[in-house]
């Protein structure tokens, strides 16, 4: 396949899969493909659901690339001598992201980039970093200490109010081998004692404390809300749109599974500040959270790159994927009249929702009418299930099936006749 095998507008993109991007590649492959862009997928394990889209026209394992980046660009200079152009790539998760900095030098010529500077992408996911940026800005940042030894953390044991929120410095901080599983999967952990503080520090000490501690913001879960924002080069901010978690999995500091579309004009207008401040580019989602106390969205974090349920602002009308795309490939970008875009829109990760769902109900905080109201819903958007894409929810039930009957998951795919393009 060749550069000829497709109109200009229309040269395939690179969409990254890796291990743990809750559907974030799967929700990119259908706001392109749905536009007509060919989409290769380069994952880093088997079987994603993203390769069996019928978007998807390729796809290739690149086994941990997001840990041996070198294995990930073999097959970006592979497709590049393949279609004889560079192709835009789009990371899914900070894991490939950062994966996608480490190489940019590599990649000029090789790949078009998609998100903002290495040095602004290092400086936002860098937690340390961004909190002095945003202590020198004066931005609405919960109180964030980065200690460097046990007797640092000791010391500030002593002084902050609990709880408080212990997160790692950089994506892969706790990403260690040897690491207690509980504290390498999270995302962050709610400390609420000094005990508990120096308890799970030390755990983590040995592997590297690269660590901040951050003042909680009070509240629950469905006062947390993103702003996504579409920064053209030239530092035009095109378009801004919202959304509210109304459930986090895992609760309390856990990725939005139950998510809805809303407008928050006053926010939007304050993000608009914060990202010209910020002087950033491209692709952004930024993650507040409303003090339950004082009304006052406190910025959490901002991420220099989509989100993992993007397909729902795509439904909604901001196909943030599709514009992206047009404008690193120097193709013509239609802005979305403010008229197009829709409130009251809806996003379900069914699996990871019903977890959320069991945990607060064994607290007594949801019962079982309001948890089914909140999920049967007309019109909403699902992470897999879609009638124009069958692929994915099918390929992920015969994984399923294949786990329960403890078969093999390859022999379950062949007999359904399941094969990934």
């Amino acid at each position: 396949m060749n550069a000829a095998d497709h109109p200009p507008a229309q040269r395939p993109a690179v969409v990254l899969a890796c291990l743990g991007a809750q559907g974030a590649d799967l929700n990119l492959v259908r706001s392109l493909g749905e536009q007509g862009v060919p989409v290769i997928v380069i994952g880093e394990y088997e079987f994603p659901p993203s390769g069996y889209s019928r978007h998807c026209i390729e796809y290739i394992c690149a086994r941990n690339f997001t840990r041996r980046p070198e294995h990930l660009l073999r097959v970006l200079r592979e497709l590049r001598v393949r279609h004889g152009q560079a192709l835009p790539v789009f990371p899914t998760a900070d894991t490939d992201l950062r994966a996608l900095v480490a190489l940019h030098a590599d990649l000029v010529g090789t790949a078009l980039w998609v998100s903002a500077s290495p040095d602004t992408v290092n400086r936002m996911m860098d937690k340390r970093r961004f909190a002095a940026l945003a202590q020198a800005l004066r931005l609405p940042v919960p109180v964030t200490h980065a200690p460097r030894t046990l007797q640092d953390v000791e010391a500030l044991s002593r002084v902050v109010d609990y709880p408080v929120v212990l997160k790692p410095a950089h994506p892969t901080a706790w990403q260690r081998p040897g690491l207690d599983p509980a504290i390498a999967r999270a995302k962050a952990l709610v400390i609420d004692t000094p005990d508990e503080l120096m308890r799970v520090c030390c755990r983590i000490a040995p592997h590297g404390l690269e660590v901040v501690v951050q003042d909680y913001v009070p509240g629950s879960d469905d006062l947390h809300y993103s702003v996504h924002a579409w920064i053209r080069r030239d530092g035009e901010i095109e378009q801004v749109a919202t959304t509210r978690k109304w459930r986090t999995f895992p609760v309390q500091v856990g990725t939005g599974c139950h998510v809805e579309t809303v407008s928050v004009p006053d926010l939007e207008s304050e993000s608009r500040d914060i990202l010209a401040m910020l002087k950033l580019r491209g692709m952004v989602v930024m993650n507040f959270k409303r003090d339950a106390c004082t009304g006052q969205f406190m910025l959490l974090e901002v991420n220099p790159r989509l989100s993992c349920n993007s397909l729902l602002l795509t439904r909604a009308g901001f196909n943030l994927p599709w514009r992206v795309y047009n404008e690193v490939c120097g193709g013509p970008v239609a802005v979305a009249a403010p008229a197009e875009w829709r409130v009251g829109v809806r996003y379900l990760n069914a699996k990871a929702d019903f977890r959320a769902f069991r945990t607060l109900a064994r607290e007594g905080r949801i019962g079982w009418g309001a948890y089914l109201r909140s999920v049967l819903r007309p019109g909403m958007v699902y992470r897999a299930f879609d009638l124009g894409d069958m692929g994915p929810p099918v390929q992920m039930t015969a994984d399923w099936l294949a786990l329960k009957c403890k078969g093999s998951g390859r022999w379950v795919r062949n007999r359904l006749g399941l094969n990934a393009t």
